[in-house]
């Protein structure tokens, strides 16, 4: 049992595989550099007081803070220890687009979510800006701190908002191990700004203490921690997940259908190997919960990841980073992928 806890620790749930971490100034403060132009500037923090009410001001798309270059492409932005791919569509260089943040897990990087969910792909699609950061290095490779981490992740948010004039009703997150805690987290505290979020086989060391019920969850949905207002989520776990318990996901979904007082769940697809219901509450916000029997292929380390992993993804030993030994992505055949599911929830669940 203690072996499975500190497996889970210092794994963190994600692809192995890391980055260097971002250079700074002489003066030991963060600064931002596109990868595109070498630009670069200090870090700018910005007030989230207009972007929590939901409002971004409108006019033309202009530098922000850490975003430098708010030209179409791709640009990696170096901000407060934390590297952000993001992926700007032509079509949203005039502001107005929607985005995506894409977050890992520990000791995984942005271009191996990248690899799980190709959302830079469905994004520019879908006219969508997408960004996917990656965490600070840490002994255990990147590696999220839920106490400093989501704090600077929802200040770059806030930059990229104000640079790139985001449409305030199509902000959305999800993420995987370590990123679907903090995407949990992103819930509870800032519902009044995000329109949708997807969390996925949600866990960090800091909220998984036990391999049996009651869990510690990321967004308890109780009296003391809750989210400010209801919001359209759409939760996935591996019924066979071997770091993540199953039993965590469903108290999670428990928790949910109870504050929300949602009604019983409808079908909306499902086969021998999955299956995906909708819960909808008594005001018309839906509550979607998928769960699939798929199992990663085996790792080159001894860590039991099974079911703990992303359906349709091309993180697999063929595709493989020089380096990596564990794969997220689940072995074939899957009847669904993950980035084109999760990127329809989010186009048909914009805030109202």
């Amino acid at each position: 049992m203690r072996q499975r806890v500190l497996i889970l620790c210092v794994c963190g749930l994600a692809a192995c595989g890391t980055e260097n971490p971002p250079s700074r100034t002489d003066s030991g403060l963060p600064h931002s550099t596109d990868a595109s132009t070498g630009d670069s500037g200090v870090d700018a923090g910005a007030s989230d007081a207009g972007l929590d009410a939901g409002a971004s001001d409108a006019g033309s798309p202009q530098p922000f803070g850490c975003v430098t270059n708010i030209a179409a492409g791709h640009h990696a932005f170096n901000c407060s220890a934390i590297t952000y791919e993001v992926e700007i569509p032509p079509a949203c260089t005039g502001g107005g687009c929607g985005v995506v943040f894409d977050i890992h897990g520990a000791t995984m990087n942005a271009a191996g979510m990248e690899k799980s969910t190709g959302l830079r792909v469905h994004g520019k699609d879908a006219g969508y800006v997408v960004v996917q950061p990656t965490a600070p290095l840490t002994l255990i490779g990147n590696s999220w701190t839920p106490a400093t981490d989501d704090a600077k992740v929802w200040t770059f948010a806030q930059q990229l908002l104000k640079a790139l004039v985001i449409d305030p009703k199509r902000i959305h997150f999800t993420g995987f191990s370590q990123g679907g805690a903090m995407t949990w987290r992103m819930v509870c505290a800032h519902a009044d700004v995000i329109a949708s979020a997807a969390p996925i086989a949600a866990a960090d060391g800091q909220s998984l203490t036990s391999t049996s019920p009651p869990f510690a969850l990321d967004c308890p949905f109780d009296s003391a921690s809750s989210p400010s207002k209801q919001l359209p989520i759409l939760q996935m776990h591996g019924t066979a997940d071997g770091l993540v318990p199953f039993g965590k996901a469903t108290q999670q979904r428990d928790a949910v259908i109870a504050k929300w007082s949602l009604g019983a769940p409808a079908v909306v697809s499902s086969d021998a190997k999955y299956s995906h219901t909708r819960y909808t509450s008594p005001s018309g916000t839906v509550f979607e919960f998928i769960q699939h029997d798929y199992l990663v292929p085996p790792p080159l380390v001894l860590v039991p990841l099974q079911g703990h992993c992303i359906p349709g993804g091309n993180d697999l030993p063929a595709n493989a980073s020089l380096g990596q030994t564990m794969y997220f992505s689940c072995a074939p055949p899957n009847a669904f992928a993950w980035g084109p599911r999760v990127m329809k929830f989010f186009l048909e669940h914009p805030r109202p």
